[in-house]
């Protein structure tokens, strides 16, 4: 489990410490590719079980495309670098771009992860004690091409890539003697089709709006997958504002498998959606959970939020409708760094029936 002790002060040092923030005024000149630039630069501290102390930084930039308007969603790319004391990397760098009045957008993320991820055992049964880790090396891209079809609904193609290397398991761990796929160094390498609804007034803090994800994904050998799999998400979020500045946010998800998914790309519980409860406690070939949460304001630029959620795991989809649940529920600070866009790094407290962790992060959970 998290120390607090050891965290508490870190997010604090993270919350004092004063961002950069740099701004490019419109550039009116016709061969201006971006214009209202804005950056905003910070630096990270964090410590987890499975990463020790780590530090490093994180950039956002915001603008809009050459002849898009200000009244539309801007686009944004971010930046972050993190380095911890064991030896883990982690380089990434999502991106959303909007063109043509948001009728396309181009949503994804590139990254190189050298990291540590738990493992209890596959199931809602699986048990605490059995908890190890194993380390990977891996790039990852992810990339979807959609394009507005309807008023707010849009439809695309999508893909996945993850290169997994130099795959270190615990000798005569749980993971050695499951019998599961992807025990050996693989490739995942899924298309498939995408579709977004998408009402939300902002893209960084809503207030309003519905935001629903469906995706479809097959493995393909063509594209040099190392497995044969598919796979289906569902992911609904609803925003409300209640009063003058607090809102409510609520995620449902729903996910499912087919039985040769390689172990690290199984649905599971400690996720955004279910923070308190372990990163990757119980996973297994389908997920169902959800998720609520108040976030209102403090004083000046803080916030805070209370949120809880439930969920549970199955080897099949028919069987997440009798699966024992899982609950977690707890307590957030807010900070906005970027006003113009509603940007916030967020601080969390999660707690379940095993305990509790911390979370300390960019951008909203959900």
């Amino acid at each position: 489990m998290t120390n607090l002790n050891r965290i508490f002060p870190l997010v604090l040092l993270c919350f004092c410490m004063s961002s950069i923030t740099a701004q490019k005024k419109a550039n009116t000149s016709q061969d201006s590719i971006v214009k209202h630039l804005k950056i905003s630069a910070f630096p990270v501290a964090f410590y987890t079980p499975e990463t020790a102390f780590g530090f490093g930084g994180i950039g956002i930039a915001n603008f809009w495309l050459k002849n898009e308007k200000r009244e539309t969603r801007p686009s944004s790319v971010q930046l972050g670098i993190s380095y911890t004391t064991k030896s883990q990397f982690l380089l990434y760098m999502p991106f959303e771009f909007y063109k043509d009045e948001e009728k396309w957008r181009v949503l994804g993320e590139l990254g190189f992860y050298k990291y540590f991820y738990n493992f209890y055992g596959v199931g809602i049964d699986s048990k605490e004690e059995d908890e190890e880790t194993y380390e990977v090396t891996f790039p990852r891209a992810r990339l979807a091409l959609m394009r507005e079809v309807w008023p707010n609904l849009s439809l695309g193609l999508g893909y996945e890539f993850d290169n997994f290397s130099s795959l270190r398991i615990e000798d005569g761990g749980v993971l050695e003697a499951s019998d599961v796929p992807g025990k050996q160094d693989g490739t995942i390498s899924n298309i498939g089709l995408q579709a977004f609804y998408d009402t939300r007034d902002n893209i960084f803090f809503p207030t309003k709006g519905f935001y629903i994800q469906a995706n479809v994904f097959t493995s393909s050998k063509i594209l040099g997958s190392s497995f044969q799999y598919s796979k289906f998400e569902l992911d609904n979020r609803f925003y409300q504002k209640v009063g003058k500045k607090q809102v409510v946010a609520a995620n449902v998800f729903l996910g499912g498998s087919s039985k040769s998914t390689p172990f690290y790309d199984l649905f599971y519980l400690g996720s955004n959606r279910t923070r308190g409860i372990n990163n990757r406690r119980f996973q297994d070939n389908s997920e169902l959970s959800m998720a609520l949460e108040y976030r209102f304001p403090v004083a000046g630029r803080f916030g805070g939020a209370v949120f809880g959620s439930t969920g549970t795991v199955a080897p099949a989809f028919k069987d997440l409708f009798s699966s024992a649940y899982k609950n977690a529920a707890g307590i957030g600070v807010r900070y906005i760094i970027n006003k113009r866009d509603g940007v916030r790094i967020r601080a969390d407290y999660g707690m379940s029936s095993e305990g509790g962790n911390f979370y300390f992060t960019i951008k909203e959970a959900f």
